[in-house]
Order: C-alpha cells, then sequence, then structure tokens
C-alpha cells in the first residue's frame, strides 16, 4: 500500500484532502496503525496539523504509537490541539490506556491541563491509571478541575470504581465536595464502596448534600441498590430525611429494600412524606410491586390515604396485587 500512496500522490491526489469526518490521508493510516504507508504520506508531504476533524496526533495517541507520536510532533504538530469533543491527544492517550503514548507526549510538552473537554488528569482517574495520575498532578495538574458535567478527577475516579486512583488524588490533596455535579461521597454510594464512604466523611465530605436532582448519598445508594455503602453512610451521621429530592424511603421502597425501609423508619424517617409527584414511599413501593418493602412500610405506620398526588391503593390495582388492595381497604383506604 506504501507503493500506492506514492503513486497516487504523483498522479496529483490531494495529500491532505479530508473525508466526511474531516480526517486526513495521514489520520486515516494512523488510526489504522499503517505506520508505513503514515510515513510514506509524510515524505510527500501530508501536512501534520492538517484535517478539521480527528488530527493525526489524536490518531496516533489512540493507537499507542509512541515512535509516530514523536515524529509528528517533531514535524511540528500542536501537541495541545483539540479534537471535536476538547480534548487534547493526552487525554485522548490516557482514554484509550495508552501509558507509553502519553508519556511521550508529555516529553514533547504536552499540556497537563490543556483542553477544553475532558482533562488528562479525568481519563487517568477513569482508566485507574495510579501512576499517571500521580505524574500528572507532580506536572501541575489542577487536582479539583471539573470535566463537562461539574465532576472532579475524584469524583471520575469513584464513579467508575477505581478505589486506588481515588486514593492517589486524595493523597494529592483533591477536594472531598469539590465539584458543582457529581460529589465524590455520591459516586462512592453509588459504587457501593463502603470504606471509601467512610474515608470521604472522616475527611469532612458533607454527608447530606445534594445531587443535581436533590439527592443525598444516603438516597443515591439507596438508589442502586447499595444497603452496605447506605448503612454506612448511616454510621457516619447521614440523615434520614435530608434532600430535597427523592428521599432515602422512598428510595428503598422502589428497590425493595425491605431491611433498609425498617432500619430508616427505626431512626425516625417520615415514612408518609411526598415525593416530587405528591406520592409516598407507601405508594412508591406498590407502584413498582414491591410488596414486602410496602408490607414493611404499613408496619411502620405508613397511611394508606397519604399523599396528595396518586394513592397506595391505586397503585396496587394498577399493578394487579390484589391481596393488597383487600388489606389496603380492610386498613381504611379510601
Amino acid at each position: 500500500m506504501v507503493e500506492m500512496v506514492r503513486v497516487l500522490v504523483g498522479e496529483g491526489a490531494e495529500v491532505d484532502a479530508e473525508d466526511v469526518e474531516g480526517r486526513t490521508a495521514l489520520t486515516v493510516a494512523l488510526a489504522f496503525g499503517q505506520e508505513a504507508a503514515a510515513r510514506a504520506l509524510l515524505e510527500v508531504g501530508a501536512g501534520v496539523n492538517a484535517g478539521t476533524g480527528w488530527r493525526p496526533l489524536h490518531a496516533a495517541a489512540e493507537r499507542g504509537t509512541v515512535e509516530m507520536v514523536r515524529e509528528l510532533a517533531g514535524k511540528g504538530a500542536e501537541v495541545d490541539a483539540e479534537d471535536g469533543e476538547g480534548r487534547t491527544a493526552l487525554t485522548v492517550a490516557l482514554a484509550f490506556g495508552q501509558e507509553a503514548a502519553a508519556r511521550a507526549l508529555l516529553e514533547v510538552g504536552a499540556g497537563v491541563n490543556a483542553g477544553t473537554g475532558r482533562r488528562p488528569l479525568h481519563a487517568a482517574a477513569k482508566k485507574g491509571m495510579v501512576e499517571m495520575v500521580r505524574e500528572l498532578v507532580g506536572e501541575g495538574a489542577e487536582v479539583d478541575a471539573e470535566d463537562g458535567e461539574g465532576r472532579t478527577a475524584l469524583t471520575v475516579a469513584l464513579a467508575f470504581g477505581q478505589e486506588a486512583a481515588a486514593r492517589a488524588l486524595l493523597e494529592a490533596g483533591a477536594g472531598v465536595n469539590a465539584g458543582t455535579g457529581q460529589r465524590p461521597l455520591h459516586a462512592a454510594a453509588m459504587k457501593g464502596m463502603e470504606e471509601m464512604v467512610r474515608e470521604l466523611a472522616a475527611k469532612g465530605a458533607e454527608v447530606d448534600a445534594e445531587d443535581g436532582e436533590g439527592r443525598t448519598a444516603l438516597t443515591v445508594a439507596l438508589a442502586f441498590g447499595q444497603e452496605g455503602a447506605a448503612r454506612a453512610l448511616l454510621e457516619v451521621g447521614a440523615g434520614v430525611n435530608a434532600g430535597t429530592g427523592q428521599r432515602a424511603v422512598h428510595a428503598a421502597a422502589e428497590k425493595g429494600l425491605e431491611e433498609a425501609v425498617r432500619l430508616l423508619a427505626g431512626k425516625g424517617a417520615e415514612v408518609d412524606a411526598e415525593d416530587g409527584e405528591g406520592r409516598t414511599a407507601l405508594t412508591v413501593a406498590l407502584a413498582f410491586a414491591q410488596e414486602g418493602a410496602a408490607r414493611a412500610l404499613l408496619e411502620a405506620g405508613a397511611g394508606v390515604n397519604a399523599g396528595t398526588g396518586r394513592r397506595p391503593v391505586l397503585a396496587a390495582a394498577e399493578r394487579g396485587m390484589v391481596e393488597m388492595v383487600r388489606e389496603l381497604v380492610g386498613k381504611g383506604a379510601e
């Protein structure tokens, strides 16, 4: 194919013409790991910064072709140029787990804080690249910088279950309450990381902070069925009635977590509190056909006529829960 490249160019082919994705032939060659073809294109004058889409350097970074990364940089490739998602080649290399290519990019001057999209540190955190996390921080990466969703690298590490990377970030001074989007504690709760929940709380994480939906970490833990994390949050003082969005007891009811329902009620959860649709936890349990959770709520004193939205008996009827309908009517349901 190398000879064909030379023949085509000799016949007048535009070496930097773009495909429908804005990629030049050089970028395409690199994207498919065709180094010989890429070098042939460079020999005939292919531009190292050409293309309105994916750049050659990004393609080399994705494939982890270290020598090609160095060669492109040596020929003038803009090392901090961004792709359509605002990512630099360094971020791309890390996003694809190409540690050697990432180091090569750092050697040629790639910025550790460059890019208007996802930052290199977030990419390394997501992939659990502990040494790379430490190296980036050592090079000056802003440890609490946010991604497009308002998450710090610590939150991203936890959201993807990368505990070792999260600890490396904490060692580097990552803020336990940083980020305008999902908080680290919510991410740890979502993944059921009990020890991390305790550690974050011990380091000062606000246990009743709300996410963008008004949910506390306790509610999030229960919404994802993470009872262990929920218990850990209760141990560190999470409020059973906290949050302006979905309440903890509603989340437990929806997931059918009977023991969690009892535990929350025992700790003072308002069993007849309403959600944004005016439904009590009992109505929610029945709407999701969680009979065990519904009975646990009734045992805890849930009102059969409570709620300004859909009533419990209607929810039970809609789910075809005949015995529950009889039981509710027997308890005075209107």
